[in-house]
């Protein structure tokens, strides 16, 4: 976590990050009208993501959230960094596109990431609260990277 970062701050990076994903989504869905439907489903889950995640600051105390992101060792700038990357991956998938399967590839890298990270998983330290929000998350993250997954599969063959 980036010195001097309070829980808070951390929890709307986190809440940003999935947005950013959300409009990348968004654009793919965009881009690709033929699997549209498929791009609109993962941006309003990752839109919801962002959500859950900004209602943990009201659901927690704040011990209870200063363990969630100690627990997580988020580096605040790193993460400001990727959800800047993910902003103009937007843009550009919006603006020039990427083919269909760079896309799949993307989003795939994407989740996969989020799962490597282990930020949704729960640890003992998460208050109840915290692991509800949390496990939804991970079974989401999870379902999108297998989906995904699939896809690049069915239209890396064809």
């Amino acid at each position: 976590m980036a010195q001097g970062s309070d829980p808070k701050t951390v929890v709307e990076a986190l809440a940003e990050h999935e947005e950013a994903m959300s409009a990348l989504y968004n654009a793919f869905a965009q881009r690709y009208p033929e699997v549209g439907d498929l791009w609109k489903t993962l941006c309003a889950e990752e839109y919801a993501h962002g959500k859950l995640l900004r209602s943990l600051p009201g659901r927690v105390d704040e011990a209870g959230l200063q363990a969630f992101v100690t627990a997580r060792h988020v580096d605040l700038d790193e993460l400001r960094v990727e959800t800047k990357r993910l902003v103009n991956l937007a843009q550009l998938a919006a603006d020039a596109g990427l083919p269909l399967q760079e896309a799949f590839r993307t989003a795939v890298h994407l989740e996969d990431s989020l799962i490597e990270s282990q930020v949704f998983v729960v640890t003992d330290e998460d208050s109840p609260e915290v692991a509800e929000v949390l496990g939804a998350l991970q079974e989401q993250t999870e379902r999108h990277q297998k989906h995904l997954a699939a896809s690049l599969s069915t239209f890396s063959s064809q």
